[in-house]
């Protein structure tokens, strides 16, 4: 099972990425600061990050500059603003991806399968139980949300 981390100030964003990550079939850990998120990126070494556009290190680096030194988990920038120069920043930075707020568990399928495209996300196959086969309930592998 592949670890994520969720970098986010905010305990309800936190919460609603982990949930949806879970449900995708990773192991989730959070963090609510830049200091905080390094360490873990550092102990846990996870496979994917989700950074908010917010977390700043204590020189003021944002922290996607700072994880990806250290790094080469495949790392969404997440922001609730949208706009090019800002998405543009995070990918110079060393963002694989991103993510404007508010986002579904559809939305953050596609872009992980997307990450499993291009090589830089392995994919988290888990069994799932099937209650609409017509042969009655069955189980079924997923990987990101989808049937394998």
């Amino acid at each position: 099972m592949t670890t994520a981390l969720v970098a986010d100030p905010s305990e309800a964003a936190r919460q609603t990425a982990a949930r949806m990550l879970e449900s995708l079939g990773f192991r989730v850990t959070t963090a609510c600061n830049a200091a905080e998120a390094l360490a873990l990126v550092r102990e846990l070494a996870p496979g994917l990050v989700l950074a908010d556009a917010r977390l700043e290190t204590a020189d003021g680096a944002p922290a996607i500059t700072a994880i990806r030194k250290i790094s080469g988990a495949c790392l969404f920038h997440v922001s609730a603003d949208g706009g090019t120069a800002g998405v543009r920043g995070a990918m110079e930075a060393g963002a694989d991806d991103y993510l404007v707020k508010p986002y579904d568990a559809a939305l953050l399928g596609f872009k992980l399968a997307q990450a499993r495209t291009r090589g830089r996300l392995k994919p988290v196959p888990r069994l799932v139980q099937d209650n609409a086969a017509p042969e009655g309930p069955g189980w079924r592998l997923q990987t990101f949300g989808k049937a394998v």
